[in-house]
């Protein structure tokens, strides 16, 4: 397509310049706007997408140029990110006294950022609910400010005949707007009306066509009714329901095979949040950023048990798309809104592989011709003493670039690790951290995990020349890494949560400092399977300083699905055979011929792994209050201890440090004989807090990072903010990567930073 090109006459030029923009500039109206300052400032020239960046070249008077720079700056559209801005001053161009938007360069992916989806903006918004507008309840509007971005590119640069509206003709008016300067979806890609755009189609779960003219009211129908409708958005399908329907969410939960993991909900709008969740300044700030995360806030009560079970908090989150908002139109309740897969797999983006692994569960399919080509889940947030933290890093987040503190000497491939998985690119200055990919156990998993290698190549017109993966031999994606025909680093699991909080936390590469890496599972340096570390950690090495005493796993991988079995073992190490004779609730929870045959295997060490992970102790300690004997999700026990805290209550258990060995023997023979639920988790926490504390003051630092996760445990962050503020030291904790392991990738590529080639 033709840029569109505006004569007009100049004069008193002084000067020509050539400007190099670098950052997030390409599908999010750059372009447009810097044609519009241009004429504003009565400059001549052009702009165009290079490998370099945005390229921009005028001609005209000093102050003219100057106030240019001041609103290029000043005014950047709301979807670009300026990460640096050079200027310089070059001989007379061939102006032609106009200012044009250059046809792309077909390799202008080198530096240039993929732009994210954004949620719809007000424009569109009041043009969807105006009757008199041509695009009225159209459920695709979008516009240079809002809609699909990184989700429909198929290829940079971005161009339409590169998205998946290439096979959508614009229609007259939309050709129109387009080729006009001073209209807001002047070289909208993605810009579509009823006439010329994609269209609804509603099926039944089973794939039978169900013939209406109005599919967003016959869905909202089916709602009503209790059904169970699978509906693609943004970034992939959700299954949706009413919320406020006991037994459809119970009937949700029996077909997908969900016993207990929360869903999140969709709230027509903040007075429906306010009604579900406690709020305040930084939650709602939050659920109406552009980005429209899920946000975790204190339960406000007012739906089902079977929405989020025992826990004390809900994930809610408001519209971002026009079908979404259409929706609402029709119906005044709250939505599940989940994504539609199968456990913690990739979300699924085409009906027909719905239908095919979904289609038992959901009872219709509402599918838009618009091809997804790049899946995104949502992202999903919480925030702990105002500050924000990142639990899932996907939708309106990535894949934006993160700044890296020095210049990588190679083109880094990091590969993640096997929970929770994303993948990294690092080249120059910066690491390209991808959404959310998911858990890789299984065919499908692996699928998506090697589309998303091959299409950031794509985008980003990426060969590695170094790839990077977890010490893990069985992870999926080091056995990936190992079968390519490029050099291979293996960074250690918890050395990689360091430097990714490190990155995400902004410190250089001459920082050093205490890193307190706490999760569930991590592949140790002697084989065995670390999760309590404080390591002395740079970015070119760490050391192991500190560790809690590793327990067995009685059964290995059962042994995490299992909190009774870490229970038991630590029964096993303080009274020996007499754990038997205990009346304790993960000792009831077994039979006698388990209890002989669990026993066996403790002493004998047959499938027993070795583990210093807190949180498996987390797990030891919801089993020894009766909190959680079994586990259906990760993490599980921890979010369900979470309601038990109770910061008025004065209790902190103990421990000891020995030649780097902390023991937490001194808690659980008290937690043995505890009955009160509260005072257990509470003493618990506070004796986490009081390691932390404890080892700041030994290792005489006033300074620390916090990272794995553990610290998604909101509970736990919380009271560590609160003794830092009175200790008077610093905790860093990443609040734009996750903790957990969606950042290990970012961790991986920062192990390259002074690495010699």
């Amino acid at each position: 397509m033709q840029p569109d090109q505006t004569h007009c006459t100049y004069i008193d030029l002084t000067g020509s310049y050539r400007i190099l923009v670098k950052g997030t500039v390409q599908g999010v109206g750059f372009r447009p706007f810097v044609y519009r300052i241009a004429h504003a400032n009565n400059l001549y020239g052009s702009v165009a997408n290079t490998p370099a960046g945005v390229v921009i070249e005028l001609c005209g008077s000093s102050a003219d140029f100057k106030h240019f720079c001041q609103q290029l700056r000043a005014d950047v559209p709301p979807l670009a990110q300026i990460d640096s801005i050079a200027i310089k001053e070059i001989p007379a161009i061939d102006h032609q006294h106009n200012f044009r938007i250059l046809i792309s360069t077909d390799d202008c992916t080198t530096e240039t950022q993929v732009p994210v989806d954004i949620n719809i903006c007000a424009d569109c918004r009041r043009e969807l609910t105006d009757p008199d507008d041509r695009r009225y309840q159209y459920p695709l509007i979008n516009c240079t400010n809002c809609g699909p971005r990184y989700t429909i590119i198929r290829d940079l640069p971005y161009d339409r005949p590169a998205t998946a509206l290439a096979s959508f003709s614009l229609c007259e008016e939309c050709q129109k707007e387009y080729q006009d300067p001073a209209n807001r979806r002047f070289h909208a890609e993605a810009t579509a009306c009823p006439v010329c755009g994609p269209q609804l189609t509603l099926t039944s779960g089973t794939g039978v066509l169900v013939h209406t003219d109005q599919p967003l009211q016959a869905v909202a129908a089916l709602i009503q009714q209790g059904k169970i409708v699978a509906v693609k958005g943004i970034g992939g399908f959700h299954i949706i329901c009413d919320a406020g329907n006991r037994n459809v969410v119970a009937l949700l939960r029996h077909r997908k095979q969900r016993p207990h993991k929360p869903f999140a909900v969709m709230v027509r709008d903040m007075t429906m949040a306010e009604k579900y969740g406690h709020l305040n300044e930084h939650s709602e700030t939050l659920l109406t950023s552009f980005q429209r995360p899920v946000v975790l806030v204190p339960d406000q009560g007012g739906l089902p048990f079977e929405v989020h079970g025992d826990l004390d908090r809900i994930g809610l989150f408001l519209p971002y798309s026009p079908l979404h908002l259409l929706l609402f139109q029709y119906l005044d309740c709250p939505l599940i809104a989940t994504s539609a897969n199968i456990a913690d797999q990739p979300i699924i983006t085409d009906a027909e592989v719905l239908r095919a692994r979904l289609g038992t569960v959901v009872d219709a399919v509402l599918d838009v011709n618009r091809e997804i080509i790049n899946g995104c889940d949502d992202s999903v947030v919480t925030h702990v003493d105002g500050q924000t933290l990142m639990l899932r890093r996907a939708r309106g987040y990535a894949p934006a670039a993160i700044k890296l503190p020095a210049t990588l000497q190679q083109r880094v491939l990091a590969v993640g690790a096997g929970l929770k998985s994303t993948i990294a690119l690092g080249f120059g200055e910066q690491a390209i951290l991808s959404p959310h990919i998911g858990d890789l156990d299984g065919v499908a998993a692996d699928e998506y995990f090697q589309r998303s290698i091959a299409t950031f190549k794509r985008l980003y017109d990426f060969e590695p020349e170094l790839i990077l993966c977890d010490k893990h031999p069985d992870y999926l994606s080091s056995r990936w890494a190992a079968q390519q025909n490029i050099p291979v680093h293996q960074v250690q699991h918890h050395h990689a949560h360091a430097l990714s909080a490190m990155v995400a936390c902004g410190m250089g590469v001459t920082t050093e400092m205490p890193a307190f890496c706490w999760d569930g599972t991590g592949y140790g340096d002697n084989g065995t399977l670390w999760g309590g570390e404080v390591l002395q950690v740079s970015y070119r090495n760490y050391q192991r300083r500190y560790h809690t005493r590793p327990l067995l796993l009685l059964g290995g991988e059962q042994a995490i699905r299992e909190p009774r079995r870490i229970a038991l073992s630590l029964l096993f190490d303080l009274y020996g055979d007499d754990a038997l004779k205990l009346d304790t609730p993960a000792i009831r929870s077994f039979s006698r011929e388990e209890l002989l045959l669990l026993q066996r295997m403790y002493t004998q060490r047959l499938n027993a792994p070795l583990s210093s992970s807190v949180g498996r102790l987390f797990d030891a300690v919801a089993s020894f209050l009766g909190i959680c004997q079994q586990l259906s999700f990760e993490g599980q026990s921890g979010m369900l201890m979470e309601k038990y805290y109770d910061s008025g209550l004065d209790i902190c258990y103990g421990f000891t440090i020995d030649e780097g060995v902390i023991d937490l023997t001194p808690t659980f023979k008290v937690l043995v004989h505890e009955s009160d639920r509260g005072r257990g988790v509470t003493g618990f926490i506070n004796m986490l807090v009081d390691i932390i504390m404890t080892i700041m003051e030994r290792e005489q630092s006033p300074e620390a990072l916090l990272t794995g996760g553990v610290f998604q445990n909101s509970r736990l962050v919380e009271a560590l903010f609160k003794q830092a503020k009175k200790r008077n030291v610093k905790l860093h904790i990443p609040h734009n990567v996750p903790v957990n392991d969606g950042g290990i990738a970012l961790g991986q590529v920062a192990a390259a930073l002074l690495r010699e080639n």
